[in-house]
């Protein structure tokens, strides 16, 4: 019986041509060869696999990068520009001086430092038209990297395409798209969602409210489908009712439902709208928690010296920094698909929530 022959791994056929092409003088050195699209066409391969080969044909010599300009056949009299040691982090956000956004900065640094890398912070106070024009502005300077923690990521689509025509390394912090394939590094949202409505569900509570700030975001829809799911598997209803997903929320109607029994505990899609939801309420004569429990998400440093001390789900925004950061490195030069990673949450019990 004749043995089978296997054919080399796809990657290897695009190596082999260029290999060939140099062997046989069609090109020579400094030469610019065919880009990753130009490859996939006429070798019929996946961009991934043409990523690949020339990640190794780096790697061993063979040929060199030039950012925003291709990659070249090595043998310069020159030696090629060392890497780029500059990594930008853009934060599009409601407040500059966040406590939030000083952790993940934190976070970036602490991985950053001992590599010997410089981080550039770039803040954008809520405003995806000056987020986008920064970003493409940032992506024409020579960066080994890009984290973003953007204000829309749906609407980011618009310039993620020309990020990854350039092959600069991005990372999204925290908000992503469902379907888009980007690497992300979040806290896992439904899961510590589940986790504060389940301990609310255990205090005797039935009738829990979800209170959004700005349901575009992901993790807020992820917040909520935990919400849900929580009541679900306790046997419990979701009233549409109780569902407060508007950005605007009506305090002297929600007041009008906590008097009437309606509702007897409120989970908020972040520490910022309980906050609110807290003096609000108190100042329209509500008791926090004998009226109303209510819990947060986030764990901002304020929520402890709240007027009731905030129970929250507590998420590690300097983890968060620091796992982007390394991400970052890992997928550099990589030519494996992306990567989603969820970082673990903790409940934290304070002052506003007590049994119904």
């Amino acid at each position: 019986m004749s043995k089978k022959t296997l054919s080399p791994p796809k990657y290897q056929r695009v190596k082999n041509y260029v290999l060939s092409q140099i062997e046989n003088r069609e090109i020579a050195k400094d030469d610019r060869i065919p880009s990753e699209s130009e490859f996939a066409k006429l070798l019929d391969v996946s961009s991934i696999t043409v990523r690949k080969a020339l990640t190794e044909l780096v790697n061993e010599g063979v040929i060199y990068r030039v950012r925003g300009k291709g990659s070249f056949v090595a043998g310069r009299t020159t030696e090629p520009a060392a890497p780029s040691n500059l990594v930008a982090l853009v934060i599009s956000g409601v407040e500059m001086y966040d406590s939030s956004y000083m952790q993940i900065i934190r976070g970036v640094q602490s991985f950053l430092g001992p590599l010997g890398c410089k981080l550039i912070v770039e803040f954008v106070e809520n405003d995806f038209e000056r987020e986008r024009e920064l970003i493409l502005r940032l992506i024409q300077s020579e960066l080994r990297g890009l984290l973003l923690y953007s204000a829309d990521p749906d609407a980011a689509k618009s310039y993620l395409s020309e990020i990854r025509a350039k092959s600069i390394p991005l990372v999204m912090l925290d908000r992503f798209l469902a379907d888009y394939p980007v690497n992300v590094v979040a806290c896992n949202n439904h899961d510590g969602a589940y986790e504060a409505v389940e301990y609310m569900i255990g205090q005797g509570h039935e009738r829990i409210g979800f209170a959004a700030y700005d349901y575009r975001l992901s993790p807020e829809i992820d917040r909520c489908k935990g919400y849900r799911n929580a009541m679900t598997d306790a046997s419990l209803p979701v009233r549409e009712e109780l569902l407060f997903l508007e950005k605007e929320l009506d305090f002297e109607a929600l007041a009008r439902r906590i008097h009437a029994g309606e509702l007897t505990a409120l989970f908020c899609a972040n520490d910022r709208r309980a906050l609110e939801a807290l003096d609000r309420l108190t100042a329209l004569g509500i008791r926090i928690p004998e009226q109303l429990s209510l819990m947060g998400f986030d764990d901002f440093e304020s929520s402890p010296f709240a007027k009731v001390p905030l129970s929250t789900v507590k998420q590690y925004f300097d983890v968060l920094g620091c796992e982007s950061a390394k991400l970052l490195f890992e997928i550099e030069g990589s030519a494996r698909g992306t990567a989603k990673i969820l970082l673990p949450t903790s409940l934290v019990i304070r002052n506003t929530v007590k049994p119904a």
